[in-house]
């Protein structure tokens, strides 16, 4: 790049827009990948008063609460990478043991049998003891190797796979609620091949465990499956607000990207101090929205691809937690449970966060976090705060009993609504990835990532944001 200083020739600019997850870390790496003479300002414009994006973490009389995502997968590099970038490695918290949850089968709390690796039994005793699944359930699912090869080369929903290879009954009851839950969607509308790529490549095999030796300082992470940060992890979009300072603008609401002789202009309405006339050129621009917001940003600039993202879609939900100060509290062993369609509940799954990881509440004391909305009950969300709160102790009185049973105030009463906050990979969104990718050829110098596109996890919008930066570091010249 060049190092001229002659102030006649104003710096380049980069904006990226949105200042969640994806949009923070596509910022820090820029600006490390940035030469230090190289006369490049980095902007990241956020809409909200808080940066940060779903990572969100209250704390109240020793209570941490993750309003969004309490942890990130350990088997895909790139948080733990960042982490490590940011010097975070030392608060770094492993799941604790033991780790296995639950599914809620006729009113009763079922735990998973041992060996399940997703959706695939690896031991054939504990799948066959298990009262999971009926006797014929259990048989179906253990024949998974005798079910034939599906002839078509194409995507496939996940309810298609798994009924396919492992029976109705173990969709109903494990894949559903286990692989398509995280989309909170039905799953014969979501993607096999986007959302779980490694059954799509090569049905049958054993998923990956994790990876298999973390780097030097996170032997403790060794066989966790998730990992935390023992401040919560808002303490990760700390640490890279704490980077990049005043390159971050909150309050500040982009209308429109407008094309520009050799780049963009950006429509602007919020902080008028990093722009006296609303509009904030730029060489390059970044979109870290949601799809529908990004839709309506690049309409102007490229109809094609706002069409694109005006075809994805997402679905709603809520975080409903609720804490109790000890001592005496106590949870069944384990992280939680799952909700297969068709049981007497309204949850979609409940995480027992004072089991999951440490720090998240005082010694005695439970912390549980229940989800609700989703595909199956979009109008749950009609509910109220309140509203929300009792069925959630309802349903803990219902299968624990303690002190949901209780006269006992919660000491946490917290309701977090994210409306169309999960992306629902469709059946086909490779494909669908592959038009987007086209359509963008017409814009140079406009990126899309994040959550819409290739993973809906931390690691995902992570390793989306480190391509993103490297790529406009390379339209830069």
């Amino acid at each position: 790049m060049s190092e001229s200083h002659d102030p006649r020739v104003p710096p380049r600019r980069v904006v990226i827009i949105g200042g969640g997850i994806t949009g923070l870390a596509a910022a820090y790496y820029l600006q490390r990948a940035l030469p230090e003479r190289s006369r490049v300002e980095v902007v990241v414009l956020e809409a909200d008063a808080k940066p940060g994006g779903k990572l969100r973490t209250l704390h109240h009389a020793g209570f941490a609460v993750e309003t969004g995502p309490d942890s990130f997968l350990t088997s895909k590099p790139a948080a733990l990478v960042l982490c490590h970038d940011l010097g975070l490695d030392g608060e770094l918290i492993a799941q604790r043991q033991p780790r296995g949850a639950y599914v809620l089968r006729r009113g009763r709390l079922i735990p998973i049998p041992a060996g399940m690796r997703l959706i695939h039994p690896t031991r054939r005793w504990q799948m066959l003891r298990s009262p999971l699944l009926s006797p014929a359930g259990r048989l179906r699912a253990l024949a998974h190797p005798l079910t034939r090869r599906r002839r078509e080369t194409g995507d496939e929903s996940i309810g298609a796979y798994v009924q396919r290879r492992y029976g109705a009954e173990m969709l109903r009851v494990l894949g559903e609620p286990l692989l398509a839950g995280i989309h909170l969607a039905d799953p014969w509308q979501l993607s096999l091949e986007a959302t779980f790529p490694a059954l799509h490549a090569a049905p049958g095999k054993r998923a990956p465990a994790g990876p298999r030796q973390p780097a030097a300082g996170l032997q403790h992470l060794q066989g966790s499956p998730f990992a935390s940060l023992a401040g919560g992890m808002e303490r990760l979009s700390g640490a890279l607000m704490a980077e990049l300072g005043s390159s971050v603008s909150t309050d500040t609401t982009v209308h429109e990207v407008i094309p520009a002789q050799g780049g963009y202009r950006l429509a602007l309405q919020g902080n008028p101090s990093i722009s006296g006339h609303y509009e904030l050129p730029a060489d390059a621009v970044l979109v870290t929205t949601p799809a529908a917001a990004a839709a309506r940003l690049v309409r102007v600039v490229n109809p094609s691809l706002a069409r694109l993202l005006e075809s994805a879609r997402a679905t709603s939900s809520a975080v409903v937690t609720l804490g109790f100060r000890g001592p005496g509290h106590a949870l069944p062993p384990g992280s939680g449970f799952l909700v297969p369609r068709g049981e007497d509940s309204r949850l979609l799954a409940c995480t027992w966060s004072s089991n999951k990881f440490a720090s998240r509440a005082p010694e005695g004391s439970v912390l549980v976090r229940g989800f609700v909305g989703g595909w199956r009950d979009a109008k749950i969300l009609e509910l109220e705060d309140d509203e929300l709160l009792e069925l959630l102790r309802g349903e803990m009185a219902r299968l624990l009993g303690g002190v949901f049973a209780g006269d006992e105030p919660a000491t946490i009463r917290h309701v977090a609504r994210w409306p169309e906050g999960t992306p629902l990979y469709q059946v086909g969104h490779r494909q669908w990835l592959a038009k987007l990718a086209a359509a963008g050829k017409t814009t140079p110098g406009l990126w899309l990532a994040g959550a819409p596109y290739d993973g809906v996890g931390i690691p995902d919008c992570i390793h989306q944001a480190r391509s993103a930066a490297s790529e406009i570091v390379r339209y830069l010249g």
